[in-house]
C-alpha cells in the first residue's frame, strides 16, 4: 500500500473580463504524503484541503485571472498510470503535482 494519497483536479482559468466558459483548462494529479510529522495517517479531509492549497500556490491565478470552475476528487494510484506521462511535474515540499494538457 502506498504512503501517498492521490487527487485529480480540473479547473478553468479565465481572465476577469471574460465569460466563465472561456479560458485555459487545467488538469493535474496531486500525489501527497498521507503521514504527518509523527508518522500518523492524516484524515482525508486534511489531505484534500492541503492538495487544494498547493494547487492555489502553484496555479496562482493572480489579479487578472480567476478560477472559474474547479473540481477535486480522490483517485487511486492506478490513475497516475492511466493518465500517462505528465506534461510537467512540480515538486512542492513532499508533494508532487503532475500537470496534463487541458481537461481530461
Amino acid at each position: 500500500m502506498s504512503a501517498h494519497a492521490f487527487y485529480e483536479y480540473v479547473a478553468t482559468l479565465s481572465s476577469t473580463g471574460h465569460a466563465e466558459d472561456e479560458g485555459e483548462g487545467v488538469h493535474c494529479l496531486i500525489e501527497i504524503d498521507m503521514l504527518d510529522e509523527q508518522g500518523r495517517h492524516r484524515r482525508s479531509v486534511e489531505l484534500e484541503q492541503e492538495a487544494g492549497q498547493l494547487l492555489l500556490f502553484i496555479i496562482n491565478p493572480g489579479p487578472n485571472r480567476r478560477i472559474a470552475h474547479s473540481n477535486i476528487w480522490k483517485v487511486d494510484e492506478q490513475r497516475l498510470n492511466e493518465l500517462g506521462p505528465a506534461k510537467n511535474v512540480d515538486l512542492v515540499g513532499n508533494s508532487k503535482m503532475y500537470f496534463y494538457s487541458g481537461k481530461p
